[in-house]
């Protein structure tokens, strides 16, 4: 660090008249006109210029001179150790805490108000969704089993309302076994299931069982919400593997138009359960079997 007292010549206590005067001497000296061709002396001149700009301002030439005095009482060994402490390689800035607004008495009840609302929603969301996983029933590994045991009460309800309601007007004669099933056709193709389905009841108890009216009296069950019925009718009556894939592709296409779609996914798995049990037999399941694993592929 320059010492510009030195520069001009004057005592660090000297007036700004001895430095001015100081200054007017050198100046004189060393100006170029006087010294052309000078670099030492334009050198010299230079320095004497910085120390006039120092000097002969009072509170620079006071920053200056408490400057050198801390310079020469701390030696160059023990600022280079300050320089390495890590203490003094980082500066911080105090930032003084962001005030608060105090609540109002009216914000904190709200805010307890919300979170009670909040937490008896979620205490009841988990309440209803333990309920279901306990009442659910568990599953036989048989999707028709497990679609019959779903709605077996049901059905049992359904046949005591039946029982105890009004007598249908139509009379159903005993008549042979041809006669009740053109009957039951006629009827079934007039939506008129419930008679149909008397109909071919009454067909089945002097008829051996016939796949096309299993089908159709499966179908008027189902058309009357006898779910377990239908799918007890199929399984128990109907002849041939390939039917039933059939008849339980069906079934689950019926269940997607009831918006029922866990029942229409049984109902395909039973589908292609019964079609992997013919492919294993060497034998070719039919085509309703891949459209019942498309089904079930949008399910999942």
């Amino acid at each position: 660090m320059v010492d510009y007292f030195t520069v001009l010549g004057v005592k660090r206590n000297a007036s700004d008249q001895e430095i001015k005067e100081a200054y007017r001497r050198l100046a004189k000296q060393y100006h170029p006109d006087s010294n052309p061709g000078d670099a030492d002396a334009a050198r010299k001149m230079q320095e004497i210029n910085e120390a006039k700009a120092i000097l002969f301002d009072p509170v620079r030439r006071e920053e200056h001179r408490v400057e050198l005095s801390l310079r020469e009482n701390i030696s160059t060994s023990h600022i280079e150790e300050l320089r390495r402490d890590p203490r003094f390689r980082t500066t911080s800035t105090y930032r003084p805490p962001k005030s608060r607004m105090p609540r109002s008495k009216w914000d904190k009840i709200w805010r307890k108000y919300f979170i009670g609302i909040v937490a008896t929603v979620t205490v009841a969301a988990i309440g209803t969704i333990i309920y279901e996983i306990a009442s659910k029933p568990k599953g036989t590994g048989d999707p028709i089993k497990d679609i019959i045991s779903r709605y077996h009460q049901n059905d049992r309800l359904l046949v005591e309302d039946s029982l105890a309601a009004v007598p249908d007007t139509l009379t159903f004669p005993d008549d042979s076994a041809p006669k009740l099933r053109r009957m039951g056709d006629i009827l079934f193709s007039l939506g008129e299931y419930r008679s149909a389905a008397k109909y071919y009841e009454m067909y089945l108890r002097k008829a051996p069982a016939n796949d096309t009216v299993i089908g159709n009296l499966s179908y008027a069950y189902f058309k009357r919400g006898r779910y377990a019925q239908t799918l007890e009718m199929l399984s128990h009556e109907m002849h041939g593997d390939s039917n039933l894939v059939v008849a339980y592709y069906n079934i689950g296409e019926l269940f997607l138009r009831e918006a029922k779609p866990f029942d229409a996914r049984d109902a395909f798995l039973a589908s292609i359960r019964v079609a992997d049990s013919m492919s294993l037999q060497g034998r070719h399941p039919p085509d309703a079997a891949q459209r019942a694993r498309n089904e079930l592929k949008h399910l999942q």
